[in-house]
């Protein structure tokens, strides 16, 4: 048990909640509140209460991950179809502001932009993103953000008049992430490091491609997610990984099995996979048979914050090393529950007494920390 005592010097007992941050507490030698001034964020949350530094690194890497697309998953051609993601910005720039508040420095912010057959298709440029969101390129480049690819497989079906997502043509594949890079590269100048398969969809020929293509990257990875068919495409070509062994930390894929890490990281391995921070197994009910399954929860903003954010309070009341990747898909925002899950979770967020030991960063830093690690 610690202590902290109140302004007016009384010890009272707090939860341990915040074990390995409190290093000693300071007895008061006063009734005085002392200046505001001359406290740290920990110190003005929790009393007179002094933090150390967690064991481990200084800061842990946090990345905030957005997807920037349409507002449908099945699209249709038509002026618009982006404006939840133009919404998004003005929230996730408030949410920027009030985290560099509480982490007292920068927060850089992940991108990760759709470009593929689907948006060429609907749109006429599988660039459109940069017309349909322009401020968010616009942000992305004076803010210093980060910036990859969002990849989707959805495929245009001529004699059904319909979106399907083909999963299991390679060639698709390969056409889906090089029309998505191509068109990256045409906004930015130089091409993208760092992707993002849609609906967690992954697999080793994507993999291959990927490490073909320079991405050096992959955010697609929900550890503790069960495979099975995607609930909104009964005609999708084969179905999504099950992922409730994969991997909780970094790591290079093997060529064997991309959801196994190598057992020595030779040169020329040089795609790392960052798995998002899913939460731990537990039984609850899923939108497909057999409708009950021991299985995680995704991060992610949008999703209900009656668990998104206890996972996400758990995981910053402990010091650790692994990156926390949370998710966001911009495109949310139009649903007015998602909306209210969104606002609930961000507020929590940037206001637990941790953050001054985070570093909000990108996918690049978060792995030269992570190589830095003793052991």
């Amino acid at each position: 048990m610690t202590y902290t005592p109140t302004y007016a010097g009384h010890l009272q007992p707090v939860d341990a909640k915040i074990k390995g941050y409190v290093h000693r507490v300071l007895e008061p030698k006063s009734d005085r509140k002392p200046p505001l001034s001359h406290l740290s964020p920990l110190e003005l949350t929790f009393g007179f209460v002094t933090i150390s530094e967690p064991a481990g690194p200084t800061r842990r890497p946090v990345l905030l991950v957005i997807d920037v697309e349409p507002d449908a998953r099945k699209t249709s051609a038509g002026p618009g179809g982006w404006e939840s993601s133009e919404q998004a910005l003005t929230e996730l720039e408030m949410l920027r502001s009030r985290l560099e508040d509480a982490t007292g420095s920068r927060v850089q912010l992940n991108w990760f932009l759709r470009a593929d057959p689907q948006v060429e298709r609907t749109w006429g440029r599988a660039d459109w993103v940069a017309q349909a969101c322009p401020r968010i390129i616009r942000t992305i480049e004076q803010r210093g953000d980060y910036a990859g690819i969002h990849v989707h497989l959805w495929r245009w079906d001529e004699p059904r008049k319909e979106w399907f997502n083909d999963f299991r043509d390679p060639a698709w594949t390969a056409e889906a992430l090089r029309t998505s890079a191509s068109a990256f590269e045409t906004i930015f100048g130089h091409p993208p490091e760092a992707c993002r398969f849609g609906d967690r969809w992954l697999s080793a020929h994507a993999v291959e491609i990927m490490r073909s293509a320079g991405i050096r990257y992959d955010l697609t990875v929900e550890p503790g997610m069960p495979g099975g068919a995607i609930h909104d495409d009964e005609r999708a070509t084969g179905t999504l990984p099950d992922y409730r062994n994969a991997p909780r930390e970094p790591y290079v894929p093997s060529r064997a099995n991309f959801l196994l890490p190598v057992d020595r990281i030779a040169p020329g391995d040089d795609l790392w996979i960052i798995p998002v921070s899913t939460t731990r197994p537990s039984w609850r009910l899923v939108r497909r048979s057999p409708y009950l399954m021991k299985a995680s929860r995704s991060p992610n903003l949008a999703l209900s914050s009656s668990y998104v954010w206890p996972h996400i309070k758990q995981q910053l009341d402990k010091p650790s090393r692994i990156p926390l990747v949370i998710v966001f898909r911009s495109g949310d925002l139009a649903n007015a529950r998602f909306r209210r899950n969104f606002l609930r979770t961000s507020e929590g967020l940037s206001k637990h007494p941790a953050l001054p030991y985070c570093e909000f960063t990108n996918p690049a830093a978060a792995i030269e920390q992570w190589k830095q690690r003793p052991g």
